[in-house]
């Protein structure tokens, strides 16, 4: 460290230690006096101090009789009178003082939940990495090595040269090789790092923590965040970062001070305390781009070579660590730059100048800490949802998923709904943590957290704990609405429960009464986003269309009672009914979201020299796979069934064997016996399970509504207004006419299906009763019926195929007309 005094410049320079001190004085002071909980001392001196710009620690302090306060003008508070109310201290910082955060919703669906699995992965990925760059490095010793021969030097020494270069490159292959398939193994994704609240002497304090990584696994997990941000920068139609450097930085962003705990390569443990941007993740990776700042650097030590000073000796080996020294030596280095009159107009100090102190709103205190994540991701949620950003149909469905859990918390409701619904009243409401549930429902914990929600006495595996993550989603998303009273007068207002409203005002949607497409598939969009990310792979959002319908939305979906377990059980022993469920609320995930996706979304834009299998629908995909139970395919067997839904269900956790990619395996033959070089794939699977021709078969246990229902709030109560009763009836206009018939139209159609397919159950226990019947009387060696009474039969039966001629008939014209609907 140099002792020559720094020069002036643009560029601000770390707060002394004494005004830190104050600073932290004032914001515990002002905490106190408001009724929030404060930062922690070391978040102040280590993260917030170093990062201040010029002046701003006594710009906004005052000194009273009782000790030193924030100005009033220099702090305000955000969601004041809520649980999630936070203290604010507007004050400038260093433009390279601060990180993206890694929990911005902007990106959710570009991280894995952080399950046990998923972080051991991630730790072999990133011990994979540093092997490549050893290899790397050796390799480019051996050739250097190899260069610096002399001609003339012997043939020995050059054949045992040209050995190392060829040793180097062949185990780089084989490093980057195994890199690769521990890539494939995440999915090109990373764990989603779990934050919490900072707890000193058992009290919560206004910031928040990691777990303790290894400091190689905190840079990572940085510079996967940075490199999901710039994917999603690509879609602007401006540089961002050219936009700082012409305009500096308008808006104001959100800063909270986070703690990561590391143990570097020397077994050392240290808390690394850096400002993370909250919002404005974008903007804040620019400026770093500009400053010439790498993100995973600042947060896990700059190499000392490129910040040296000025008479300083590099040292190749040196990290540096601490934020207030980075920064000191940027400015140092910046301001030195832009004093030189001949410096260069692209040259870092010109670029950076406007963004040398922004502008930020940093979290000093808040009234409950343990929901400070929550409340600064329902706030980066907001930004994203109703603002103006850029919003990726993934990122925007779990964003919109994280509103809605919100909602159901705030209505009390969360915890009431997975015990009705999903636990079947095995455990208490009030046994649960909804908190911790919540987090891991949003990806923001392990799913561990739903371990109380199993069946008693089943294990808490990935398999379980991902089931009933799905169960979960698929009840919250599509809630049960009650029956309709059967004294409930016919045009009466049925109120649909207590969940459903608070899904229709999460999501913003029309009345229960309104039914339509446009519905189903928002929420059929929102529930695969939110089950693709119990996936290292994800699937299309449009592999799911289909598989839930009006019906479902407006009725809603209810789990079924039995574990995994039992239902495999009850496929083998014959229950056709148990296969079904477990196929559509079981299996399908796995089949979307498996690396061989076996029901995509077979859209037109596929391309064709790409796809696997024929082009079909996903629920004609689905209901293949249900039909092979009861009437399977040539060389289908329940066998293999029950092997393929087990492969299914546990892929996601499979190693892989030879040359097969993590979380796939070898189709099953006949006897549920793996065949070793068949892959199941698409391409198997639409062969096994061809395209099928036969309706699909509506399960419900609710009936449709005889008449469009109103809004739950209305209560339909006379009115006081004076009224006119006229002689003769008002005619309907075009527009309720057409809103009328539409909502009729759902009811409609699926009360006919569900009477065509009753009557098809009707022939053919018709038939069967025939063939019976015909049996018996060859058993008991009786005579046949009186050729009258055969023909009065034949007459009957062929009575009831003009009627299904007439069926077919109409069927065709109500086809033709619906395409104008």
């Amino acid at each position: 460290m140099s002792t020559r005094k720094p020069p002036e410049g643009p560029f601000p320079y770390p707060t002394t230690p004494e005004w830190a001190e104050n600073l932290y004085e004032a914001i515990v002071n002002t905490c106190a006096a408001e009724g929030f909980a404060p930062v922690p001392r070391q978040a102040v001196l280590e993260a917030l101090a170093p990062a201040l710009g010029q002046g701003e620690a006594k710009r906004v302090t005052e000194r009273r009789r009782d000790g030193r306060v924030l100005r009033a003008t220099a702090y305000h508070v955000e969601q004041r009178g809520t649980d999630g109310a936070l203290l604010l201290l507007n004050i400038a910082l260093h433009g390279a003082a601060t990180l993206p955060w890694a929990n911005n919703d902007r990106t959710r669906s570009e991280w894995l939940h952080p399950s046990p699995d998923n972080v051991a992965r991630m730790e072999g990925l990133v011990d994979q990495q540093r092997t490549v760059a050893e290899w790397t490095m050796a390799r480019e010793r051996a050739k250097a090595a190899q260069r610096a021969l002399a001609s003339t030097a012997p043939r020995v020494e050059k054949d045992a040269a040209v050995a190392a270069v060829k040793n180097a490159e062949d185990e780089l292959v084989r490093a980057q090789r195994e890199l690769k398939a521990r890539e494939q193994a995440l999915g090109g994704r990373r764990p989603l790092p779990v934050v919490r609240a900072v707890v000193e002497d058992g009290t919560a304090l206004a910031a928040l923590t990691t777990e303790e990584v290894r400091a190689e696994v905190a840079g990572e997990v940085q510079r996967y965040a940075v490199e999901t941000l710039r994917r999603r920068a690509r879609l602007r139609s401006y540089e961002l970062a050219e936009s700082l450097v012409q305009e500096g930085q308008r808006e104001s962003t959100v800063v909270v001070l986070q703690q990561t705990p590391v143990v570097g390569r020397d077994g050392v443990r240290r808390n690394i305390w850096r400002g993370r941007q909250v919002t404005g993740n974008n903007r804040g990776d620019a400026r770093l781009q500009v400053f010439g700042v790498a993100a995973e650097q600042l947060l896990a030590g700059v190499p000392q070579y490129l910040l040296r000073l000025e008479g300083e000796e590099e040292n190749r080996r040196l990290l540096l660590h601490g934020l207030g020294e980075i920064l000191r030596r940027v400015s140092t280095l910046l301001n030195a730059e832009y004093a030189d009159p001949d410096r260069d107009a692209e040259g870092r100090a010109e670029r950076a100048l406007r963004t040398a102190q922004v502008s930020a709103r940093v979290v000093v205190g808040a009234v409950t800490p343990q929901r400070l994540e929550e409340s600064l991701r329902q706030l980066n949620v907001h930004d994203h949802l109703r603002g103006q950003l850029t919003y990726g149909d993934m990122d925007r469905n779990l964003g919109l998923w994280s509103t809605l859990v919100k909602a159901y918390q705030a209505k009390g409701l969360l915890g009431e709904l997975l015990v009705k619904e999903v636990a079947h009243d095995r455990v208490r409401a009030g046994d649960l943590d909804e908190d911790a549930i919540a987090d891991a429902l949003v990806g923001a914990r392990p799913l561990d957290e739903l371990a109380a929600l199993l069946t008693p006495g089943a294990e808490a595996s990935p398999l379980a704990l991902r089931d009933v993550a799905v169960r979960c989603a698929t009840v919250m998303v599509f809630p049960p609405v009650p029956p309709r009273p059967g004294n409930l007068p016919p045009r009466a207002r049925m109120r649909p429960g207590p969940y459903w409203p608070v899904v229709r005002a999460a999501l913003q949607e029309a009345p229960w009464s309104q039914v339509n497409g446009a519905r189903t598939d928002r929420r059929t969009d929102m529930w695969a986003a939110v089950v693709a990310q119990h996936f290292a792979h994800r699937g299309n959002l449009l592999a799911a269309r289909g598989l839930f319908t009006a019906r479902d939305v407006q009725y809603g979906v209810r789990p079924d009672a039995r574990s995994l377990a039992s239902l495999l059980t009850a496929c083998r022993r014959g229950d056709a009914d148990a296969w079904e469920m477990l196929v559509r609320r079981h299996l399908v995930p796995g089949l979307i979201n498996a690396p061989e996706p076996f029901v995509t979304a077979g859209q037109g834009s596929e391309k064709s020299a790409d796809r696997k299998g024929v082009r079909r629908t996903p629920i004609n995909a689905v209901q293949a796979l249900v039909h092979a139970y009861t009437t399977p395919p040539e060389g289908v067997t329940r066998e293999l069934l029950i092997a393929f839904a087990e492969a299914v269900l546990s892929a996601p956790e499979s190693a892989g064997g030879t040359s097969l990619v993590p979380g796939t395996f070898w189709a099953p033959d006949a006897n549920g016996d793996p065949r070793e070089g068949t892959l199941a794939d698409k391409g198997w699977f639409d062969t096994t399970f061809p395209k099928i021709t036969s309706p699909r078969k509506r399960k419900t246990t609710e009936p449709p509504a005889d008449h469009p229902c109103g809004d739950e709030d209305e209560t339909g109560e006379e009115s006081n207004t004076p009224v006119e009763e006229l002689d003769e009836e008002l005619p309907e206009d075009a527009a309720t006419r057409m809103t009328r018939l539409r909502a009729a139209l759902t009811s409609m159609m699926g009360s006919s299906e569900d009477a065509v397919a009753t009557a098809a159950e009707q022939v053919g226990l018709l038939l069967t009763t025939v063939k019976d019947a015909v049996r018996a009387r060859e058993e008991a060696g009786a005579e046949e019926e009186p050729a009258e009474v055969q023909k009065s039969y034949v007459k009957e039966l062929r009575e009831i195929k003009k009627q299904c001629s007439q069926i077919v008939e109409l069927l065709d014209s109500a086809t033709v007309e619906v395409t104008s609907l």
